[in-house]
């Protein structure tokens, strides 16, 4: 197999990340990757300096040669050409570490208006047992936090927009209206086709599931029928919460 492409999929959480992945994972050639665990891998690594061993013999060239290995041998047992590794890479220090590995990296961008992602969290949330507005509140503040999932995928997206990177922009509402067409513009953007496939299943690769331990069926979709999923987000979101991130502009 020639080398792996890796494309970084910066996608907003609840933006149809987890729908697009499981159509990509129907193809042989090319896999979405669940929420990754590279960056922390390579965070983890890159800490190893401040250990005292390494301060006291600091080879850095040997501890870069197996940062450099992290994503092949990461997905050496994935049966793709293609691997889209979904995560917040373009923060500012993330796209810094990423650039030393893949000095070029390729990001697709996938957006979802801001307040509906933050009522399909806070639905989510509410069936899961938060019977408070409190509750809600705390909760969409920790998810905006710079820390927290929406903050740091939100800055990650608009450094990239900042430093000018690789990247295309998609919409969900595309995802969900016209697949093909959303598909065909992906992998045209990718350089890899894509097909779509009318019977999903949950998203899985290598038969390895989401087990969703923290939040029941966050990453659960609807595998009869791709469709829009709407509610209405004043049963799930706070009046002031949806006064605040109404207007909320990603890009």
């Amino acid at each position: 197999m020639k080398k792996r492409q890796i494309i970084f999929l910066c996608g907003l959480p609840r933006a149809g990340n987890t729908l697009l992945g499981s159509i990509i994972n129907e193809n042989k050639k090319i896999k979405a990757a669940p929420n990754s665990i590279i960056l922390e891998i390579l965070y983890q690594l890159n800490e190893l300096k401040d250990f005292p061993a390494f301060k006291s013999f600091p080879d850095s060239k040997s501890l870069n040669n197996v940062s450099k290995m992290v994503f092949d041998n990461y997905y050496k047992e994935w049966k793709a050409e293609v691997v889209l590794d979904r995560g917040p890479w373009g923060t500012p220090y993330n796209l810094q570490v990423l650039k030393q590995f893949i000095p070029k990296p390729k990001f697709v961008v996938l957006l979802r208006p801001l307040i509906e992602c933050l009522a399909s969290f806070a639905k989510l949330k509410i069936e899961n047992g938060s019977n408070t507005k409190e509750d809600i509140r705390e909760y969409i503040d920790r998810l905006m936090d710079e820390e927290g999932i929406m903050g740091k995928n939100i800055l990650s997206i608009k450094n990239l927009l900042k430093e000018k990177e690789n990247y295309k922009i998609f919409y969900y509402d595309d995802l969900v209206k016209d697949t093909d067409n959303f598909l065909k513009k992906l992998s045209s953007f990718i350089g890899f086709k894509i097909n779509n496939y009318n019977r999903l299943k949950q998203f899985n690769v290598n038969n390895i599931y989401y087990q969703d331990w923290d939040i029941k069926n966050l990453h659960r979709i609807q595998v009869k029928k791709i469709k829009r999923q709407t509610y209405a987000i004043n049963d799930y979101l706070p009046q002031d919460i949806i006064e605040k991130y109404s207007g909320y502009k990603v890009i």
